[in-house]
């Protein structure tokens, strides 16, 4: 059944550590707890789900938990094309790229983007034959560009 393998305790010490501002341990438990249970070998969509309902309330809660909104974003990618979800895998890419953008992190722009290209890769027999693979390639000298520019600076 569903949650068989939730321990709620988890879920309160997640609460206990946003609540004395250590965002990164909540966030280190409720997404360890998501990735345990859309494993491939264990997969419960309902856990799953209530999961990162939790998860998305955090980060309401913290807009400025950039780093792991992307991460999240990227988690769901690997899910969506594990599990053959290749149009909500592309758009959970397009969204952690977005959520980058306008948080002005071409660092992790880029790394979503290098993310979503080497799956493209592996679906497509070799990055040069993903589709859009000129605009993956300008896309990705822009940012790297821009983090030259910066370390420069």
């Amino acid at each position: 059944f569903s949650g068989m393998m939730f321990d709620p305790k988890r879920k309160e010490e997640a609460e206990r550590l946003e609540g004395e501002g250590d965002l990164d341990g909540a966030w280190e438990i409720l997404s360890e707890e998501w990735v345990n249970h859309t494993d491939m070998d264990y997969f419960d969509d309902e856990m799953a789900t209530q999961i990162r309902g939790w998860i998305d309330e955090l980060f309401e809660r913290n807009p400025n938990m950039i780093d792991q909104r992307v991460a999240m974003k990227l988690m769901v990618m690997r899910v969506n094309h594990y599990w053959g979800s290749h149009n909500e895998g592309l758009d959970a890419a397009e969204e952690a790229m977005r959520i980058a953008r306008e948080a002005d992190r071409p660092d992790l722009e880029l790394e979503a983007l290098e993310m979503h290209g080497s799956i493209q890769s592996q679906r497509h027999g070799g990055i040069q034959n993903m589709p859009q693979y000129d605009d993956f390639v300008s896309l990705r000298g822009e940012l790297i560009g821009k983090l030259d520019n910066a370390n420069k600076s």
